[in-house]
Parts: C-alpha cells; sequence; structure tokens
C-alpha cells in the first residue's frame, strides 16, 4: 500500500514537469524546410536527468495505472483508420504511433513515443513464400486471427492486432523498408525470435536481454542504420527519429500517416507528420547535442537473450 502510494505521488510530480506536446517557440514549419532536408530530435536531453531516471523508476509500477486501456486513444472512434493503414502495409512495413493524450506517453520525448512491426496476413505471407518458413509456422493460429503486428510492450514483446494497438493511439504512420525479399526474410527471423523477451523500461539499446518498442525495430533492421541517440547516458532509438528518417526517404518511405482529435480523424500525409513532429521538438539546434550512432553498430540480438 505505501509502494503503490508512493508511485502515485511521483507520477503525480511528474505529471506536472512533462514536456508539452507543442514546443512553446515552435511557429510552424521553418521556411525551406523539404522532406528531403527534415531532421528532428537533437536535443534529446531537454528534460533533466533526474527526470529521466525518475521516470524509469516508476515507470512499470505506474504501466497498470496509467497505461493505455483498450480504446483508450483518440483514433479509438474512427476503425477507418486501422482499414486504411491495413489496406495498404505489406509484410515487414513499420509502423510509427504517437499516444500523447496518455500520461505515460508524456514521459517520453518526441511526437511518436511507440514503434511496431507489421508481420502481414496469412495471404501476404503466402505470396511471399514465407507462410511456410521455420520462423513463421509457431504463429500461425495468431496470424489468422488477425494478429499481425509485432510490438514491445505491456511487459514484453508481443504480437497483436492493428485495430487493437490503433485503438490505444491519437496517431499512426506507415512506413515501408527499402529492402530485398532475402533480407526481409532475414528481418522476419530476427523479430520473432524476440518475440517472449522482457520490455525494457530502461530503454537501453545496448541490451538484448529487454527490448523496448524501437529496439525490436533496430534490433530487426540493422542494415538500416538508424540514429541511435546516447540519452543520459543509454543508447535509445526515438520513434521520432524512425519518422525522420521515413520522412527523408533514407532507405524508408512514409507511405501515410493518420490521426484524430476529439472529433473526427485525417489522413495527414508527409507534411502532417512534419508538422506534428517538428511541433514537439520546436527550434532545432544546428547541431546534435549527444553523440550519435548507426544502430548496425549494435548489431542483431542472440537466439537467446
Amino acid at each position: 500500500m505505501k509502494h503503490a502510494l508512493a508511485t502515485l505521488v511521483a507520477s503525480t510530480f511528474l505529471a506536472s514537469c512533462t514536456m508539452p506536446v507543442t514546443h512553446p517557440d515552435f511557429t510552424g514549419l521553418p521556411t525551406g524546410v523539404t522532406p528531403e532536408s527534415f531532421t528532428c530530435c537533437a536535443d534529446p536531453e531537454r528534460m533533466p536527468r533526474w527526470f529521466a531516471d525518475a521516470a524509469k523508476a516508476v515507470s512499470e509500477s505506474l504501466e497498470p495505472m496509467f497505461g493505455a486501456d483498450d480504446a483508450s486513444g483518440l483514433l479509438a472512434p474512427h476503425p477507418k483508420a486501422a482499414v486504411r493503414l491495413a489496406g495498404q502495409a505489406q509484410p515487414l512495413d513499420l509502423f510509427v504511433f504517437s499516444s500523447k493524450t496518455q500520461f505515460s506517453s508524456r514521459l517520453l520525448p518526441g511526437w511518436f513515443t511507440h514503434s511496431a512491426i507489421y508481420l502481414g496476413t496469412e495471404a501476404q505471407l503466402r505470396a511471399a513464400g514465407w507462410w511456410f518458413d521455420p520462423a513463421i509456422r509457431p504463429y500461425h493460429a495468431d496470424i489468422r486471427a488477425g494478429r499481425t503486428v509485432v510490438q514491445a510492450s505491456s511487459g514484453s514483446v508481443n504480437i497483436d492486432s492493428l485495430p487493437h494497438v490503433m485503438g490505444k493511439k491519437d496517431a499512426a504512420a506507415l512506413l515501408r523498408p527499402q529492402v530485398s525479399p532475402a533480407l526481409k526474410r532475414e528481418v522476419l527471423a530476427r523479430a520473432l525470435t524476440l518475440v517472449g523477451r522482457k520490455f525494457d523500461y530502461e530503454y537501453d539499446g545496448s541490451n538484448c536481454d529487454c527490448i523496448a518498442c524501437s529496439e525490436l525495430v533496430f534490433r530487426s533492421f540493422p542494415e538500416l542504420e538508424f540514429p541511435v541517440r546516447e540519452i543520459h547516458g543509454v543508447a535509445s532509438l526515438l520513434p521520432d527519429d524512425i519518422a525522420a528518417k521515413a520522412i527523408r526517404g533514407d532507405r524508408l518511405r512514409l507511405l501515410d500517416y493518420v490521426r484524430a482529435d476529439d472529433s473526427s480523424w485525417s489522413a495527414a500525409g508527409v507534411t502532417g507528420a512534419m508538422s506534428d513532429v517538428a511541433a514537439f521538438w520546436g527550434p532545432m539546434p544546428d547541431t546534435a547535442q549527444t553523440k550519435v550512432v548507426g544502430s548496425d553498430v549494435l548489431g542483431t540480438c542472440p537466439t537467446s537473450g
């Protein structure tokens, strides 16, 4: 009881210190910024280390109280948004999600705070020749039940349905890696090898024992060389950096972006995604404020953590 009370008090304090969804100095996309030149996230240590450490310390305890409930996101009343993205998704596409109406998301830096990998439907996997792949066979029942998204959330790396995931979110972008079919098959095996591993509440990308959502992405796709930033001494990939890479068309392409407010949803496209990400970060410093390395340096995870 005392622990729960202390956690609740800590969460109330942290809630008063979270970063605003829109940076107070943001006045719109800078003149001359194009998708090809778009960047973000240069100052991920804007919140002090004590805040980051405190948020990590209580995040696992807070999840049952403040984690996203089913149908708690702004997209929940708009199932057509999920239908729109599902209609375009192909095996091994990526998703990034925003849920800034959720307390747990407001503790994290960036507009997008969750990422996932799309496995594909049975028909798509059969067409690709992957349905009977040894990595896929154990998940036939899940896929036939509509669970086609691999994500790290709710305590572990798991497989869920796209409508269920999107029902907890306010916005979602569909991204397509520009890689060969042969490499995609390798990615499939890498991603499914991680299913069942514990969620990494430290967001430490150098540790394969536990996996955070964006680590699932870069461990599965090391060839894409995502920018992993050292944030308060921890190597992390921000979902906003995944989105920015796709906006630039850097071996990854943003296909669609949907978002909702209190009354409706819309397809906002590349420009909408640029604006929402830029609004969170505000004016960008000329150079990265923390060390950045390519995710290929960290490589893949061994079969057993």
